[in-house]
């Protein structure tokens, strides 16, 4: 029988080595560093935190308000290793950012020696010393951690202004970091500011009270004053990068609400909500209180986001993880690829988006410490909350890229910017910079990505029946399918039903609204039929209207005077319709002159007994004309007149070409020669309304004959996709002198000649609304030159 004998029982030692395990070792980036002493601060209740480096660079004070902290409190709570009250409370109703109980030794990671100041309220001024480097070189047994002294001690402010030149917080705790370790240059300090900003949440929804955070550096005052904001080293730390791409880029956003219950999805374009899905939280029943926003940023966005920050996307990193309102480091950093979608988009490049494509966020209120941080450098334990969060395929952040990747990649096909474009932007140059055209320039209209979307959007939204709690569209992109086949229009209706009371009562209006175009899209198409059999017959009474063409004239003269009336009368006022029955009059006019012309022509045919045919020629031109000024004024006499000026897409330089030669050349270029010529006969399809398209060309080519030119010139050419340049000149004197500067020519009633100085400035105004600009061309050989570009 063996006998035993109890020994003494044993505890663990802790060697002194241990403060560089959890110090140096543990916390191995000084940016990282500061952030955790700031935490400390805010943690402590304070409502500002100041960082300031001395100015020769060889100490670093943190300064915060809060609550200070008693000779108990040092003794049993900061001197004790690991301990943290964090773990088990909150300050002022404020979520701690810090639970480890290490924080404190990030210190030593900054410096060889530590004086604390601290203290509470209407109590003494404590002094720590803590001088790091006696922890260092220990071999023995013995050398553990509590053996060795550190100092504290009772003191005034006047000791410290005296020998720190620092005047310490009536309530709160300054830390006095020197024997710095590391070197501390202009490049360091900009990068532990971008450290700063992406530590603060965005939109701070996570804290009753917000923090600020200030960094000093004097040194740098001087070069801080001729740099742009985002290379300023002192000042507030603010991060401001989400709120302001908010309103400008293409992004979803996805919510579990605190209960865990729901999850609410909305998808943004263009500052337009395109859908918003609420959902039964079905698939992660252990998530609660998460939202992540996504946006995609394409060639344009990255440009401002260059000049917004002085940074590269790539550098300034992806999408980053706040927990209980700050960052959890290194998720989101350059080349960190926490989420795998990198690896993702190897698997599919044209399919899946990158680190190099997303700018985003994932917050989370974590009252429970269901998210454990294990470190800085590995960020959160892989538990299964984290894997329900991130996993692929199935994780929230993946189910929420999925949907967001098929609206862009499907929907938007990337957004694509024509190569002369992208090449502008990746060099700096934005839109309203020089060179540059002022509105964004895609690959694609709106209106094809529109209608694309509109026939696809169930299958985007991807969302079960079964679970849709509420569903909204937005009525634009329903609003698209009424130009689709009713065949397959009615299929994508009839998905709709499936989702039974959870559709919006916006989207209910807007499928009746579908339902009805169709309805007068067939009532139009009959009446469109009736219309082209009687034209068929307006031939045969050509011969009655010449009877009566005499009384017609004097209908006319009396109709132009009344019309010239009221452009005057109306000259004094402005405002978009004002405007629009202006250039209708002023294109009235050129069609009576044309009309009057033929006329003079016809009567002297008469008088001179000449050919019956010619005569029959001119009186059918001058019925032709007068019947498009009853045209034309009818849109300025009809409550309808913009419906009457029907839309149409079509091949924009075709119909130029087909105008000028066709119709133009016998009216208002009847005394010049027209020559159009076309640099590729590839179509450049718009919508348009045919009669703007007329009335700039009638309006350039009536100049052109009031300057007694004899030549008009217009040659067409595709810059890009969606660009056509249209140069015009004519062979005349060119723009006198009188104009100054040459510009004022699109203005309102500047003229040279005696016209109502008004055909310019429709000129431009119609151009503009066709989605184009006009300008004046010095390029030209001779004569007056304009160049128009028109965009799709």
């Amino acid at each position: 029988m063996i006998s035993m004998s109890k020994l003494p029982e044993r505890h663990f030692k802790t060697h002194a080595d241990l403060k560089n395990i959890i110090g140096q070792d543990l916390i191995n980036d000084d940016d990282i560093a500061i952030v955790e002493l700031v935490k400390n601060g805010i943690d402590a209740g304070a409502d500002k935190v100041t960082i300031e480096f001395s100015e020769d660079k060889s100490a670093i004070y943190i300064e915060d308000n809060g609550s200070g902290m008693s000779e108990f409190d040092i003794d049993n709570k900061w001197l004790n290793i690991a301990y943290s009250e964090k773990k088990h409370a909150t300050h002022t109703g404020r979520v701690l950012a810090g639970n480890k109980g290490v924080g404190r030794f990030a210190c030593d990671r900054l410096g060889r020696k530590l004086n604390m100041f601290t203290r509470i309220d209407s109590e003494r001024l404590l002094h720590l010393i803590v001088d790091w480097t006696a922890f260092e070189g220990k071999v023995d047994l013995e050398s553990i951690i509590q053996s060795i002294d550190v100092v504290l001690n009772e003191t005034t402010d006047a000791i410290v202004k005296r020998e720190f030149n620092k005047t310490p917080p009536k309530h709160g705790t300054l830390l006095a970091i020197t024997g710095l370790r590391q070197s501390w240059d202009r490049e360091k300090l900009l990068h532990l500011k971008r450290s700063l900003e992406r530590f603060v949440n965005p939109i701070a929804v996570f804290d009753k009270r917000s923090v600020e955070i200030e960094l000093i550096s004097k040194t740098d005052l001087k070069t801080d004053a001729i740099e742009h904001s985002y290379n300023k080293i002192n000042g507030r730390v603010e991060n401001q990068i989400f709120s302001k791409l908010k309103f400008n880029t293409t992004y979803i956003e996805s919510t579990i609400d605190e209960s865990g219950k729901t999850i609410t999805t909305e998808l943004h374009h263009d500052g337009n909500q395109i859908y918003k899905l609420v959902e039964e939280n079905i698939a992660f029943p252990l998530l609660k209180n998460v939202h992540l926003v996504v946006h995609y940023m394409n060639t344009y966005k990255k440009a401002y986001f260059k000049r917004q920050t002085g940074l590269h996307l790539v550098d300034f990193g992806s999408v980053f993880l706040f927990i209980n309102g700050y960052r959890v480091p290194p998720y989101g950093d350059k080349n960190n690829d926490w989420l795998q979608l990198d690896v993702r988009k190897g698997q599919g490049t044209s399919r899946y988006l990158g680190t190099r494509e997303v700018l985003g966020r994932i917050e989370i209120r974590d009252a429970d410490s269901s998210f454990r941080i294990v470190s800085n450098r590995e960020g959160v334990a892989r538990n299964e909350h984290f894997s329900q969060l991130t996993n692929r395929p199935d994780g929230l952040f993946i189910q929420t890229l999925g949907r967001f990747e098929r609206f862009v990649v499907d929907g938007l096909k990337w957004d694509s910017v024509p190569e002369h474009i992208r090449s502008k932007l990746k060099a700096g140059v934005v839109p309203g910079d020089k060179e540059m055209p002022e509105q964004e320039v895609y690959d694609e209209s709106v209106d094809s990505k529109r209608r694309r979307i509109a026939i696809d959007v169930l299958r985007i939204v991807g969302a079960s029946p079964a679970h849709t709690l509420e569903l909204e569209i937005s009525p634009d992109v329903l609003d698209a399918l009424s130009r689709e086949r009713e065949e397959q229009v009615n299929t994508i209706l009839d998905k709709f039903e499936a989702y039974g009371g959870a559709v919006g009562q916006d989207v209910k209006l807007a499928l009746k609204k579908v339902h009805a175009e169709f309805y007068r899209q067939k009532s139009e198409l009959e009446i469109a039929r009736k219309d082209a059999s009687r034209k068929d017959r307006q031939v045969d009474r050509i011969k009655k209207v010449a009877r009566e063409i005499s009384q017609e004239k004097k209908d006319l003269q009396i109709e132009l005077k009344t019309q010239q009336t009221e452009l005057l009368f109306s000259r004094l006022t402005a405002g978009t319709d004002q405007d629009h029955l202006m250039l209708l009059h002023h294109q009235s006019g050129i069609y009576a002159n044309t009309a009057k012309n033929f006329l003079d022509k016809a009567l002297a045919q008469l008088q001179n007994d000449s050919d019956p045919e010619k005569l029959f020629q001119a009186l059918e031109k001058a019925l032709i004309n007068t019947r498009k000024i009853i045209a034309v004024t009818s849109f300025a006499t009809k409550a309808n007149f913009k419906l009457n000026t029907e839309t149409i897409t079509a091949d924009m330089a075709t119909f130029i070409q087909e105008y000028l030669e066709n119709v133009a050349r016998d009216k208002t270029a009847q005394n010049l020669i027209v020559s159009v010529t076309r640099s590729s006969d590839k179509p450049f399809v718009m919508r348009f309304k045919p009669i703007d398209v007329a009335i700039v060309f009638d309006n350039l080519a009536s100049n052109s004959t009031r300057a007694r030119a004899k030549r008009f010139y217009v040659d067409m050419k595709s810059l890009a996709e969606n660009e056509l340049a249209i140069q015009v000149w004519d062979d005349g004197p060119g723009l006198t002198s009188d104009v100054k500067p040459p510009e004022r020519v699109f203005e309102r009633g500047v003229t040279t000649t005696k016209g109502s100085g008004l055909g310019l400035y429709h000129v431009a105004q119609t151009v503009k609304n066709l989605n184009g600009d006009i300008s004046l061309d010095s390029s030209v050989p001779s004569g007056f030159g304009l160049l128009i570009r028109l965009m799709k």
